[in-house]
């Protein structure tokens, strides 16, 4: 009798931890379960969302377009687009068709705008407000839901300047940076003269906080906002019409051999016959850019 109570005290005991174990089980899977649900649907919105005029400085220009996909998870790109103008003039409004053609193709894009160069602001005043247009972004992250790092950079002309520059010399983790048209020489005497037929000479010394002097030797800042000077291992996509009469194709040119030649990751896709608007005013060549740059973010997400 003794042994029969004893051995049905273990077997109940037996019986109630493998029962209590299933029960663990069930309730985890469930947990995890319920947990994929929320995280499959978390992102999800009945429409494409566009916020606007958002401000992440304290000048007038301090502001930026957000626009969401109507659908993203925390691995979509997000690609933070910088506008041209010569560094002063123009603004957001210059690229708003285009970051809404990449939010079409299912990035998360912040279209941003940034002072202009004068005697009070130059191109360190132009990185500050783009790093904190992306310090912005990062702390928007979790009431949107997308990732708080790890941005793509992209732009055009004097966008495109800024954009390899930021991108080069941020201590941020930027995954690619994709120029079109853009300078990138501006401490090189034939450069100098290109832009001097455009009247730009003024707005690069602006931008450098430096007087340039012809045929005597130039000043060191316009070194320092060349974007060559700063390459580093980000993957670079460059566009060039070779009919820009405003900022030469050998810039990127030069500037894909630079990279190519330290064994850097970049592309260069020249727009044969286009000129400083590198084709993306035309529907044809332009989705020929917004293609390639689709391809090129995807591959380095």
């Amino acid at each position: 009798m003794f042994l029969m109570e004893f051995w049905m005290s273990r077997l109940l005991k037996w019986l109630f931890l493998l029962i209590k174990e299933k029960i663990m089980k069930i309730i985890l899977l469930l947990f995890l379960h319920l947990s994929l649900v929320q995280v499959s649907h978390a992102f999800m919105q009945p429409e494409a969302k566009d916020l606007l005029h958002l401000k992440y400085g304290q000048a007038d220009q301090n502001q930026l377009d957000l626009f969401l996909p109507a659908s993203y998870t925390q691995h979509t790109a997000v690609i933070v687009i910088l506008h041209g103008g010569a560094w002063m003039m123009g603004g957001n409004e210059y690229t708003d068709k285009t970051a809404k053609d990449l939010r079409n193709r299912g990035f998360i894009v912040a279209n941003v705008d940034y002072r202009y160069v004068s005697e009070d602001v130059n191109g360190k005043d132009l990185l500050s407000d783009i790093n904190q247009a992306l310090s912005f972004i990062q702390r928007k992250s979790p009431e949107y839901h997308f990732r708080s790092k790890g941005y793509h950079l992209a732009g055009i002309s004097a966008g495109a300047h800024l954009a390899l520059l930021y991108g080069y010399t941020s201590n941020k983790n930027i995954r690619s940076i994709t120029a079109l048209c853009p300078p990138v020489r501006l401490d090189d005497p034939e450069t100098m003269k290109a832009l001097q037929k455009n009247n730009l000479v003024k707005n690069v010394e602006l931008l450098a906080g430096a007087q340039y002097i012809p045929n005597q030797k130039i000043n060191k800042k316009f070194t320092w906002v060349s974007p060559y000077s700063h390459v580093r291992a980000i993957p670079t996509l460059l566009f060039h019409g070779d009919k820009d009469d405003l900022v030469p194709d050998n810039q990127s040119k030069f500037l894909f051999k630079l990279l190519t030649d330290k064994g850097l990751v970049a592309k260069f896709v020249p727009m044969i016959g286009k000129g400083h608007d590198c084709g993306m005013n035309q529907p044809d060549s332009e989705k020929i850019v917004l293609d390639e740059i689709e391809h090129w973010v995807k591959k380095f997400n």
